[in-house]
């Protein structure tokens, strides 16, 4: 992972430092929505599939840097193995989280800017499993636990201007999200593209 973050940065450095423009920054409002898949991360890997994700949120910008409050929301389908042993028919594991986080941009001006970013926040876990009647019951039954716990995340992206600079932009991240759930904890990887006002 990290040879693959530095292979990027690498690649993408000429890109960035291309074209800036110069003059005095100001405080901008900023807000982003997207899409995407999610890897889970070992030990979790071990029971769930590649899912999918959504996020947003809103913050500002000042020059090369800014804060954001973000939400997302990952899912993810738990393998037939897992399903097995718990007796269940299907089951699915989700992940929620707000977080606050600061970010440093290094062209924000250009046509295409690299950024990293992370912080922290509250993250939950929703762990729910169908399981089928056992002859003397005709309906399934349905069962779901929650966890909240503390959790912190960290990743870069691109975003890449395609018109004016007030225009929205295209945008590329990856984020490594950990919850701190007890043992190892839970941690996934999403890959997000989406756009940025």
């Amino acid at each position: 992972m990290t040879k693959l973050a530095m292979v990027l940065v690498v690649a993408a450095w000429p890109a960035v430092a291309q074209w800036r423009h110069f003059g005095d920054p100001d405080l901008r409002p900023t807000a982003y929505y997207g899409v995407g898949a999610t890897a889970p991360v070992n030990p979790i890997a071990s029971h769930l599939n590649t899912g999918w994700n959504m996020a947003g949120g809103g913050g500002v910008r000042y020059g090369f840097l800014g804060f954001t409050i973000d939400a997302m929301y990952n899912d993810f389908g738990i393998i037939r193995r897992s399903l097995f042993d718990v007796g269940a028919r299907r089951g699915r594991q989700k992940y929620w989280a707000v977080t606050a986080n600061p970010a440093f941009h290094v062209n924000p001006r250009g046509p295409v800017d690299f950024y990293i970013t992370g912080g922290g926040g509250v993250y939950g876990q929703i762990t729910s499993f169908r399981v089928s009647g056992d002859g003397r019951f005709d309906r399934d039954w349905r069962f779901s636990d929650q966890v909240v716990k503390p959790g912190v995340n960290g990743g870069a992206g691109f975003n890449f201007h395609l018109g004016r600079e007030r225009d929205p932009k295209f945008f590329v991240e990856a984020r490594y999200h950990h919850m701190f759930t007890g043992g190892s904890g839970a941690s996934f990887v999403p890959v997000t593209i989406g756009v940025r006002f």
